[in-house]
């Protein structure tokens, strides 16, 4: 169960709820660059580079200002996942979130119910396996050996709600074509890529590589079956691909979103769980 809750914590965490459409469905498009290195151009190209960079300042004004503010967020969906080992599908989850304050993850299974809770907070990770009967307590530094991310709460959060993760002025390999502009931009730790829809700038699809080579991971997102929700843009399908030393493909369908609502973060540790 461990696995599971990882497995369903992670799917849904790396997924953000940003792009919209209201008729496009999701999509497999490749990123056409995969060449992440920086090329200098000669002085000849100054004009084409001062027009590129403007391009470029546009660009990511009108992507961060598709950035969604709120105070509460909450939402059920349905969860398969695949990995090497094991395939479930059915997986039913809630999620609720009241910013920069706490991310609430229930899982249940057909049948048997509620079989994992998780309340994670910029300090803190818990997590119950009720099918087990046994409690998982992290501060938010040590959480990565359940969870296998190394996010802190504020990018949690930001894929969540659906705000671009490792979004940084370092662009560069921007390729442009009339329905889709990819790009790669570079942080500490990672290098990502984008493609952003050319006409409103919201994202079609991300993917997030570990600069550290050994590492050889990886998470691909991709978004689909776009509804507009009291003027927030909103994929209700989402793919994740992660490859690490082994690969995990998870598909989720969120059938009930809601912001701006009243929520409560119920959670016990029951008497008589072990602890970890």
């Amino acid at each position: 169960m461990k696995q599971t809750l990882a497995l369903i914590v992670l799917g849904i965490v790396s997924t953000g709820l940003f792009s919209c459409r209201h008729s496009r469905q999701i999509a497999g498009t490749s990123f056409p660059v995969t060449d992440t290195t920086h090329h200098q151009a000669s002085a000849a190209d100054s004009a084409s580079i001062a027009a590129a960079n403007t391009f470029n300042k546009e660009m990511l004004a009108k992507l961060r200002g598709n950035y969604i503010n709120f105070t509460t967020f909450s939402a059920k969906l349905k969860v398969d996942f695949e990995t090497e080992a094991k395939q479930m599908s059915g997986i039913n989850a809630n999620m609720r979130l009241h910013k920069d304050s706490i991310i609430w993850i229930s899982v249940s299974v057909p049948i048997i119910g509620e079989v994992a809770r998780a309340i994670i907070t910029p300090d803190s990770l818990k997590a119950i396996d009720k099918f087990h009967k046994v409690a998982y307590l992290r501060d938010m530094n040590n959480a990565k050996d359940l969870l296998n991310i190394p996010f802190d709460f504020k990018t949690l959060q930001d894929l969540i709600i659906g705000n671009p993760i490792y979004l940084t002025d370092s662009v560069y390999q921007v390729v442009k074509t009339p329905s889709v502009i990819s790009f790669t931009c570079d942080s500490t730790m990672f290098t990502s890529l984008f493609n952003v829809f050319a006409d409103d700038y919201v994202l079609q699809q991300s993917k997030v590589m570990d600069k550290d080579s050994t590492r050889r991971r990886s998470i691909e997102l991709t978004y689909g079956e776009y509804k507009s929700l009291d003027k927030v843009k909103f994929a209700t399908l989402r793919r994740v691909f992660v490859e690490e030393k082994n690969y995990t493909k998870i598909n989720m369908e969120f059938n009930k979103i809601d912001f701006e609502q009243p929520l409560s973060f119920p959670f016990t540790i029951p008497s008589g769980y072990s602890r970890e």
